[in-house]
């Protein structure tokens, strides 16, 4: 491996950027899309300071705000995207991420 470690969590993100569409969102999907084992995913990612949670919530993240400030995707079908159970459990994760709700975030951002 004469890779960056430092890079392998950026390889995570792009990778989560379309495996989050997908479907296939999960430490073990995305390990395996990788050709790894979960342990070793896990294993790269904290020896470069990160965790799949992290990386996976971060890329969550991004996606919202592109798909809040960019498109007129309702909030609840956002959610559907993201692989939110529920809208709720959305809108508390990016509450949580942003200090703010995804509406009045949408409000603030928009491009008009």
């Amino acid at each position: 491996e004469d890779e960056n470690p430092l890079d392998f969590p950026a390889q995570v993100r792009r990778l989560l950027h379309t495996a989050i569409f997908a479907g296939h969102s999960k430490a073990d999907q995305v390990a395996a899309l990788l050709g790894m084992h979960a342990r070793t995913l896990n294993r790269r990612l904290a020896d470069s300071g990160s965790s799949f949670q992290r990386v996976a919530d971060e890329t969550r993240f991004e996606i919202a705000r592109q798909m809040l400030e960019y498109s007129d995707t309702e909030i609840n079908q956002i959610a559907v995207s993201l692989g939110y159970a529920a809208p709720g459990i959305f809108s508390r994760a990016f509450r949580r991420w942003s200090g703010t709700t995804p509406a009045a975030w949408r409000d603030t951002h928009r491009r008009r």
